[in-house]
């Protein structure tokens, strides 16, 4: 898990990096939700999996 928050971390600087050069708000945008994913989404979606195989 540490590694895909770390890839998910690079992809957010290099997204963000790239939109803010090109004025370009949707790779902006893109970046943001990849580090959302990064760091609330990958727990959310193994609460749910462990919620629902009753772990």
């Amino acid at each position: 898990m540490p590694l895909i928050q770390l890839v998910l971390f690079i992809i957010f600087a290099v997204l963000t990096t790239m939109g803010y050069k090109k004025n370009n708000r949707n790779l902006m945008l893109l970046g943001a939700v990849a580090i959302s994913f990064a760091f609330v989404g990958l727990d959310f979606l193994i609460g749910v999996d462990e919620g629902l195989s009753g772990r």
